[in-house]
C-alpha cells in the first residue's frame, strides 16, 4: 500500500485558491443589501469605493466586482469618430495626454467605413483640464466628430 503526502504549504495554497465565503442577508424595502464586514474586509472593499454589479440572467446571479477607489471621479465618454484605422487610438492619445485614466471601454462600428463609437468609463480626477475643454481638444485634434459625457454621482 502506497501513501501519498502533500506538503503543508501546498495544502494551505490549495485551500486558499478555492476559498469562498457566503453570508445570507436580506434586501430592504429600497432594494439595498448590507454587505457583512467579514466579506468587505476579505475582498478589500471600503466606503465610497466604486463597484460594478454584473447580473448573469441565465443563472440568476449577481456579482459585485471592485472597480475604482473612492477618490476616483468617474465619467462616461461617448465618442463618435470616423470608422478609419487609428481614429480610436488618436482619441485615446488625447485623453492620455490630459491625464485621463481609462478604466473600461467598448467600441463598435456604427456604419462600416463611415462612423464608429467608443464608450469609455474613465477616472478624470487627475485630468489637466475641465471636461468641456477636454471635449473640445478631442474634436479639434481630429480624433472625433462628437464627444458626449456624463459624470457618475
Amino acid at each position: 500500500m502506497r501513501t501519498s503526502y502533500i506538503k503543508v504549504s501546498e495544502k494551505i495554497r490549495l485551500r486558499y485558491e478555492n476559498m469562498r465565503m457566503s453570508e445570507i442577508v436580506r434586501i430592504d424595502s429600497r432594494g439595498r443589501v448590507t454587505m457583512p464586514s467579514s466579506i468587505r474586509d476579505a475582498v478589500r472593499l471600503s466606503e465610497g469605493m466604486y463597484v460594478i454589479l454584473i447580473a448573469d440572467l441565465d443563472n440568476k446571479e449577481v456579482r459585485i466586482v471592485p472597480f475604482a477607489d473612492p477618490e476616483a471621479k468617474l465619467v462616461e465618454f461617448r465618442i463618435t469618430f470616423a470608422d478609419v484605422p487609428g481614429a480610436l487610438a488618436k482619441a485615446a492619445n488625447v485623453l492620455a495626454r490630459q491625464g485621463v485614466d481609462l478604466l473600461s471601454s467598448e467600441s463598435r462600428t456604427l456604419r462600416r467605413g463611415e462612423s464608429a463609437e467608443w464608450i469609455v468609463i474613465a477616472d478624470v480626477s487627475k485630468c489637466k483640464c475641465k471636461l468641456e475643454e477636454l471635449e473640445r481638444k478631442v474634436v479639434e485634434e481630429g480624433a472625433a466628430k462628437e464627444v458626449k459625457f456624463r459624470s457618475f454621482p
